[in-house]
């Protein structure tokens, strides 16, 4: 019997086949949020200073991500919507929140137990920038929010849309972490240990992000946040002094890889 081949069809009514973009428009949007935040970092280092904030407190130059992703999507929103994911279920959006919990905590007590072996002190929930520990909390998970919106919510999804998973979350964490760069100019030791302890965050906070833009800041900020106050808790103001930046290295790379390990083995 001879069978006739598969004539193609039109999608079904009310369905819009997505057709993605042309690498080279695809990849300027990519340029252009890249622009837009580097930009926008440099006026909020800029308006720091007159701000009467003290960076202690909150960096204003954690909002420029959002910024970039604002931009970006106001000139390319007909091109780049298509491409973001869309949302998953509430219950896989819990359990992200649950692990992602469950490492920072793990991750704070590791690094706090290794900082009192090494025979430092730990400084606890003292005010910051003159402003209240409590407080200080708080605008924490608001400048935490501000970066993932751009780094998790916006640039990882759009990169998954074009190369393999584990390779946006890759692209994206050498991103953030080239992003900071004044711990660059702290010596290779600390510029080591920075960037493999950014990597193994990007690494935990991209893994256990997905569905939608909004449910993945969701899952990062919070992640993003408790890693921000446990390290505060441990070593105050001092993140890029040593011998703490190489125990958060260490610290940062087992929990990372152990909590997505977990995760796998209870997925299958």
């Amino acid at each position: 019997m001879i069978t006739q081949p598969a004539i193609p069809t039109d999608p079904p009514l009310g369905v819009v086949r997505t057709v993605p973009p042309p690498a080279r428009t695809f990849w300027t949007f990519i340029g252009i949020y890249v622009l837009a935040t580097l930009l926008g970092s440099a006026a909020m280092l800029a308006l720091q200073p007159v701000s009467g904030i003290d960076p202690a407190a909150l960096s204003l130059v954690q909002f420029a991500p959002a910024l970039g992703a604002l931009v970006t999507w106001l000139i390319g929103r007909k091109v780049l919507g298509p491409l973001l994911p869309a949302p998953v279920s509430a219950r896989q959006v819990r359990e992200n929140l649950g692990y992602i919990v469950a490492a920072c905590v793990l991750l704070s007590l590791l690094i706090a137990g290794a900082t009192a072996l090494a025979g430092r002190d730990l400084v606890g929930p003292v005010a910051v920038g003159g402003a209240p520990f409590v407080v200080f909390v708080v605008i924490q998970l608001v400048g935490a929010t501000g970066e993932e919106i751009g780094w998790r919510g916006f640039l990882q999804p759009l990169l998954e849309s074009r190369m393999r998973r584990v390779v946006a979350i890759a692209v994206t964490g050498a991103m953030w972490a080239l992003w900071h760069v004044q711990a660059f100019g702290a010596g290779p030791v600390v510029a080591v240990s920075f960037f493999v302890s950014t990597m193994a965050f990007a690494a935990l906070l991209g893994a256990l992000g997905t569905g939608g833009l909004w449910q993945r800041v969701l899952v990062a900020a919070v992640g993003h946040w408790l890693i921000n106050v446990g390290i505060y808790l441990t070593v105050g103001n001092e993140t890029l002094g040593r011998p703490h930046i190489v125990i958060a290295a260490v610290g940062a790379v087992f929990v990372a890889a152990a909590t997505l390990a977990v995760r796998s083995w209870r997925t299958r």
